[in-house]
């Protein structure tokens, strides 16, 4: 798929993703919540992760509260050292992460937000590989995919790009892997999106195509989000002068899939727990005020977050649900839960959540369908061998 058209037309694809930050998902592992705040291999402390620039990613239980949601927000607000947390003498503030929860191959990622143009602020929403590539040629590269970087201290300029260990691009790669574009107007939200496809990656500045660039040979695997507000203290943007609190907030963050242009099995729209074993769960609703919510379980542990529904039943099309994992030989139990039932009284007026099937290592399997009417948990079984 490539891009051709200057703005984006969301028709062709299916929403796989949303925090409208309508409430508040966020713990320390990710675990049951929608986000984590940090990153466990990159943790610091008990409640903080190292982070990067001049600044710590610190939860709550540090002692300081970075987060914020409140009339449909998320607010993030970086402080001068403040709690034990974190690295001695970095700000603390803070970081959302799907790592181990959601993950996607291909898509439209979008943020809306208002950046904060203050002195040494460093916003970010960008996305990390599941599994990462090693670099062949030993030249400190990675697999990064920035949606947006913005700096306080230029708050008009938009930071777009590429990182691959692709040798060729690199020689230059300002030229061959960066987007940079101008905000006319940088005051209030404004919304920072990337089509990521199998031949080209677009990025967009609210909804218009502002670059293009080839997509890199190690860029072709499920990558999950994050997006923070860090700190500078560099010559050009150095928060360390006025030392006043920093905010910066998140109307949502959305993330499609592209609408499957041929017959046949479509490709997951979004992944949730890492390893070897694949099972694939076929998802659809009624929706009714809202999209119906459930939880994955496997032998009684929770695999990602709270999921959301979006293919409506009987429209022909289903959510395709990855959920990985590395179970041991013998029986599995799996459990899918509604949570958000809704009904006024009429058929047009219920919310239910529907598994239309599922299949495990490649494998279709038997009784894996059910109609899920009220609050309540469906039981199947999967067979490792």
């Amino acid at each position: 798929m490539e891009v051709k058209l200057s703005a984006i037309d969301l028709s062709k694809y299916q929403l796989t993703f949303d925090d409208e930050f309508n409430t508040r998902s966020i713990s320390q592992t990710g675990n049951g919540t929608t986000w984590a705040d940090i990153r466990p291999q990159w943790r610091f402390d008990a409640n903080s992760d190292i982070g990067f620039g001049n600044s710590s990613f610190v939860d709550p239980s540090s002692g300081y509260d970075p987060f914020k949601v409140s009339n449909g927000v998320l607010t993030i607000t970086a402080v001068p050292d403040r709690t034990g947390s974190g690295y001695p003498g970095a700000w603390e503030s803070g970081l959302i992460t799907t790592q181990g929860h959601f993950s996607q191959t291909y898509g439209y990622f979008e943020i809306r937000a208002d950046f904060s143009n203050l002195a040494g602020a460093w916003d970010a929403f960008w996305l990390l590989p599941d599994h990462v590539i090693a670099d062949p040629y030993n030249a400190g590269h990675w697999q990064e995919l920035d949606v947006v970087e913005n700096y306080g201290s230029f708050e008009r300029g938009v930071y777009s790009g590429i990182h691959t260990t692709d040798a060729a691009p690199n020689q230059n790669w300002q030229q061959n892997l960066q987007v940079y574009s101008e905000l006319p107007q940088p005051a209030g939200f404004h919304a920072y999106g990337m089509d990521w496809n199998e031949d080209t990656i677009g990025f967009y500045v609210d909804g218009q195509l502002v670059g293009t660039k080839p997509t890199p040979s190690d860029m072709h695997g499920p990558m999950y989000l994050l997006a923070n507000l860090a700190t500078q203290n560099d010559i050009h943007n150095n928060a360390d002068i006025a030392k006043v609190p920093i905010s910066s907030q998140i109307d949502y963050i959305r993330v499609y899939s592209h609408h499957p242009e041929t017959g046949g099995a479509p490709p997951p729209s979004s992944t949730i727990g890492t390893g070897p074993d694949k099972l694939v769960l076929s998802i659809s609703e009624d929706a009714y005020l809202g999209d119906a919510r459930y939880r994955i379980e496997v032998d009684g542990t929770q695999v990602g977050g709270i999921q959301t529904a979006h293919s409506l039943h009987g429209s022909g099309q289903t959510d395709q649900l990855l959920v990985q994992g590395d179970w041991t030989h013998g029986s599995h139990d799996v459990a899918v839960t509604f949570l958000n039932d809704a009904w006024d009284g009429t058929p047009t007026t219920d919310r239910n959540l529907y598994l239309e099937g599922a299949s495990y290592d490649g494998t279709d399997v038997p009784d894996a369908t059910h109609a899920l009417m009220g609050v309540s948990t469906f039981h199947f079984h999967v067979f490792d061998v």
